[in-house]
């Protein structure tokens, strides 16, 4: 057995119902050939689930926030809450009412969070025709919530297969968001740092877009930003 890997996964949200606290999404998608070269193939989770997954006599496998084993969302003991189907692995999450789970919630609804990754361990995998490894088996100890920058060297998934342009204009999307949450936002005093921390990274990876494809971007009509002391002030 391998060591604990973690992959994440692009806006995989399906629906959230603030009211009921309910959060449902997608930890895996199938068919997908990552940037290591891997891809979990169906069935992948099957004997995890079975041993430690929904209605089995140990359920253990946790949603968490960030890969943080002090921070659970909630544990998936009902039958339905983490399943394989047709697209992926699928969880509905019914999220803790703590501080961090409500804004966690909040964050989902305003559109902060909408991407998802998985802490496993590989149990079997081969290598196929196509020069890329397939996993075909997983030890699963948890699905998280996460934020682009989870991974800061894939800051946005599925970025490297966008046009400069295109990567500028999803750079803009997420930037105004965060501003918007930031604005407009009710969450813990800890959650609006984590939130200035992140902006300043989305800036920062833009910036570096912009210097090293200057020559591709269109700098004549620059978009109006909002500085982190109008947002506080």
């Amino acid at each position: 057995m391998k060591h604990l890997q973690y992959k994440n996964f692009g806006n995989t949200l399906k629906d959230v119902d603030t009211k009921k606290g309910i959060v449902e999404g997608y930890f895996n998608t199938w068919d997908i050939v990552d940037s290591d070269g891997d891809e979990l193939v169906r069935g992948a989770f099957k004997k995890s689930l079975q041993e430690n997954g929904p209605g089995s006599a140990r359920p253990r496998i946790m949603h968490l926030l960030q890969h943080n084993s002090s921070m659970p969302l909630f544990r998936f003991t009902e039958e339905g809450t983490l399943k394989e189907d047709d697209k992926g692995l699928f969880f509905r999450s019914n999220i803790s009412k703590t501080t961090y789970g409500r804004d966690t919630l909040q964050l989902y609804d305003d559109g902060v969070l909408n991407e998802h990754s998985i802490g496993f361990q590989t149990i079997k995998e081969q290598q196929t025709d196509q020069d890329h490894n397939q996993i075909l088996e997983v030890k699963l100890w948890e699905g998280s919530t996460v934020t682009w920058g989870a991974n800061m060297d894939t800051p946005m998934t599925g970025m490297k297969d966008l046009t400069p342009k295109e990567q500028a204009e999803k750079f803009n999307e997420r930037i105004n968001t965060f501003e918007k949450a930031l604005r407009d936002g009710t969450y813990s005093d800890d959650t609006f740092d984590l939130l200035v921390i992140q902006l300043k990274q989305i800036q920062a990876h833009y910036q570096s877009l912009i210097d090293a494809q200057p020559e591709t971007l269109d700098k004549d009509e620059p978009k109006e930003r909002v500085s982190l002391s109008t947002i506080f002030n």
